[in-house]
């Protein structure tokens, strides 16, 4: 066992919660009916969640894989009971944001070691 398993998380939330905006995280998620070949239009699910914007460093940068476009969006974990995938949006400031990678091996979510936030790359 490690120093950064176990309820870090919870305590990075309990410290840090009030620098984070108020946001709202949807998924789309599978409706039932329709058929295999005409499906039913996805229902948007909404999570209430703590975020915020930082800045992608210029070691980021470099290489090209964060366009001048891309957001780097912190999530509280503990704030979201959700994990966060690719192609799901963010409201945040007023704006919202889809969840994107890059390619190139780049992923669109990540954390931090201790898991108290998720690190989302978003575009408008």
């Amino acid at each position: 066992m490690g120093l950064l398993d176990g309820s870090l998380a919870g305590v990075f939330a309990a410290g840090f919660s009030w620098l984070y905006a108020d946001a709202v995280y949807t998924v789309d998620e599978p409706s039932e009916g329709g058929s295999k070949w005409d499906p039913a239009p996805p229902t948007p699910k909404t999570y209430p969640c703590k975020a915020m914007r930082d800045e992608w460093t210029a070691y980021e940068r470099q290489g090209g894989l964060i366009g001048a476009q891309d957001w780097k969006v912190l999530v509280l974990t503990e704030s979201l009971p959700v994990t966060p995938v690719e192609g799901a949006r963010i409201t945040l400031y007023g704006q919202t944001l889809t969840i994107a990678s890059a390619g190139g091996g780049a992923p669109a979510v990540t954390t931090d070691p201790a898991r108290g936030a998720w690190v989302l790359r978003c575009r408008l």
